[in-house]
């Protein structure tokens, strides 16, 4: 999911109309997603209410109940596709230069852009996925995880590339994630994410000096 709007393509037509019933119900669960999406954005979680997704969805609760149990199984499966698709866009990025510097440069720097451009999303997947109970938290992990593989991913590349690097653990990885996220954080929180590519440059460099480093517990 790479956007909240509720598109008009995505709308029924009004009337009598031709589209088959599993293209209504994919158009109706979509449009769920990306309400529930701009919703938590907007109302933060705890506030959103299945009767303001439907609303805005253009959707009735019969509809919305066939397709989720309850609000928070609508949310996780917007956050799990929201994360999908921006790990999706920076690992796009990172393949489309050569150097493994290029690709931990590349990715990072995509990531940022991508929140800049749609805070929607940057508040309901970093801030909002927080309020989301045990599951919400579980979920967070689970996007954590296939972080860390991607900056793992880098570390394989750069070892075949010949390069000399540290031993280097899930710490490492994860510190560089966390890094970018809690600038999101807290740009998402005061209202100004459009802005957080500046803090780019300095996530950039914390895993230039991680790659070449490491992490010294002694």
């Amino acid at each position: 999911m790479d956007s909240v709007k509720i598109d008009h393509d995505l709308l029924i037509p009004a009337g009598r109309h031709t589209l088959p019933p599993q293209e209504v119900s994919a158009r109706q669960r979509e449009r769920l997603l990306r309400a529930i999406a701009s919703c938590t954005s907007e109302l933060g979680y705890q506030g959103t209410t299945v009767g303001d997704v439907v609303r805005v969805a253009h959707t009735s609760r019969t509809a919305f109940y066939e397709h989720f149990a309850d609000k928070q199984e609508c949310f996780l499966e917007a956050y799990a596709q929201m994360t999908a698709t921006f790990i999706a866009a920076s690992l796009d990025a990172a393949a489309s230069v050569e150097s493994w510097e290029q690709k931990l440069q590349k990715g990072i720097a995509t990531y940022f852009e991508w929140m800049a451009e749609h805070p929607e999303v940057a508040r309901s997947t970093i801030i909002e996925i927080h309020e989301a109970g045990p599951e919400g938290l579980e979920a967070r992990a689970k996007a954590l995880e296939q972080w860390v593989r991607t900056i793992e991913g880098v570390a394989i590349l750069a070892r075949r590339a010949g390069a000399q690097l540290p031993e280097l653990d899930e710490v490492a990885f994860v510190a560089i994630i966390l890094a970018a996220e809690a600038y999101v954080h807290d740009y998402a929180r005061r209202g100004c994410v459009g802005r957080v590519g500046e803090k780019a440059a300095a996530v950039q460099a914390l895993a230039r000096v991680l790659f070449e480093h490491g992490v010294r517990t002694q």
